[in-house]
């Protein structure tokens, strides 16, 4: 009987111990992203869980660049990163701090943005992710198929698209 009492105290303790669950939200800056910071911020508050707003800009390391091109790419990226971070994740961390969300993480990078995700997730151990349903190329949805919906595919981890 004390080694089950004993057992069942531990298990409390480590219980309460747990870390904070983590939510991804992808974002782009669109207005379903930002209802997705929405939706997330309040379940993150019903939850306790943390929060990381990650914004994945699409490229391929296989698309052909001139020699001038190549040669601006990096300074492109490096402006595309600054202005990605002042009107994409800035503004969506103070959303979610105005909800009543603190802190909040952010992550950017380059690639495949469901890849990327569902990579960024495993690698991070998160508990969700949350996208928008649509992003701000409706045709690129079209023709490519939408990030939300490869990521639905692909994720380890469950994914809630918002409308």
């Amino acid at each position: 009987m004390v080694a089950i009492l004993h057992a069942s105290i531990t298990l409390q303790k480590d219980e309460s111990m747990a870390d904070q669950p983590l939510y991804i939200i992808g974002v782009d800056g669109s207005a379903c992203s930002k209802r997705a910071v929405e939706f997330c911020a309040r379940h993150a508050q019903q939850t306790g869980a943390k929060l990381l707003l990650a914004t994945i800009v699409h490229w391929s390391g296989f698309a052909p660049l001139s020699v001038e091109e190549a040669m601006r790419r990096p300074i492109d990226k490096q402006q595309e990163e600054r202005v990605a971070r002042e009107t994409v994740l800035e503004p969506l961390v103070k959303l979610a701090n105005d909800l009543g969300v603190e802190p909040v993480e952010t992550y950017y990078s380059w690639g495949h943005p469901a890849h990327s995700l569902a990579h960024l997730a495993k690698e991070r151990k998160a508990e969700m992710i949350f996208v928008g349903r649509r992003g701000h190329s409706a045709l690129s949805d079209l023709l490519l198929g939408s990030v939300a919906n490869s990521l639905a595919h692909i994720s380890d981890v469950p994914v809630v698209l918002v409308p």
